[in-house]
């Protein structure tokens, strides 16, 4: 399934870039895409979709570093950064190379929603453990200015949570689709890990299926900044 989604994926961000790349809430309703012919229909029909690369994005808390090149294992490191941010919430502002590190074969999208400039990033805490919470260990927002200098209904276009997979057996790479308050969100599972991505209104279903299935490793995108 997905391998089919990334290659008509791959076409459309072809494409879209000829064009030069133009430019979360109650449960209402469920799709899930499954075979190849409602991917290939889902995602062809409509206008351009308008996405482009990740790469030049900025990732506001990219000085952030807890000793990384120490070499610490990656409890330690997660110890420390829940220490850097003083307890005072179960949100800690995170690297990209911190996350890498911790949540080893983490991934994150390739291409963004059109009009993104900035990814706050977080590694999330279970306060009664302080360890990653196991449902929800990192969260990426996607934003079209400076983190928080706006409303998030304004300046939050997608966010990406990312959980431990903690049911062995589920099918990895099928993406749903829910439609929620202010926007839709797509799921799926994908080796050790389970991600979620809202998209706000404004984020086409087309441009939001894209952006989940050109997912790549973090670490990997790290070292290509």
């Amino acid at each position: 399934m997905r391998r089919t989604l990334i290659v008509l994926l791959a076409g459309i961000v072809t494409a879209g870039c000829s064009n030069a790349l133009s430019g979360v809430g109650d449960l209402s309703e469920r799709v899930v895409h499954g075979d190849r012919s409602s991917t290939t229909t889902t995602t062809l029909a409509g206008p351009v979709i308008e996405i482009e690369p990740v790469t030049g994005v900025v990732w506001v808390n990219e000085g952030l570093d807890a000793g990384i090149g120490d070499g610490v294992e990656p409890d330690v490191l997660v110890a420390r950064i829940w220490e850097r941010g003083g307890g005072s919430s179960e949100f800690v502002q995170s690297s990209p190379d911190e996350i890498a590190a911790a949540l080893s074969g983490l991934e994150f999208p390739r291409l963004v929603p059109t009009g993104v400039t900035h990814v706050s990033s977080q590694l999330v805490y279970d306060r009664s453990t302080l360890t990653l919470d196991p449902s929800q260990s990192a969260a990426f927002g996607l934003w079209s200015a400076e983190p928080y200098s706006i409303p998030r209904g304004e300046g939050q276009l997608a966010v990406l949570r990312v959980g431990r997979n903690q049911v062995p057996g589920t099918p990895e790479n099928e993406y749903s689709v829910f439609r929620v308050s202010d926007g839709r969100e797509v799921s799926w599972v994908d080796g050790a890990y389970v991600y979620s991505m809202f998209c706000r209104t404004g984020v086409s279903e087309e441009a939001c299926l894209a952006v989940a299935g050109s997912t790549t490793t973090l670490a990997i995108l790290t070292l290509a900044r």
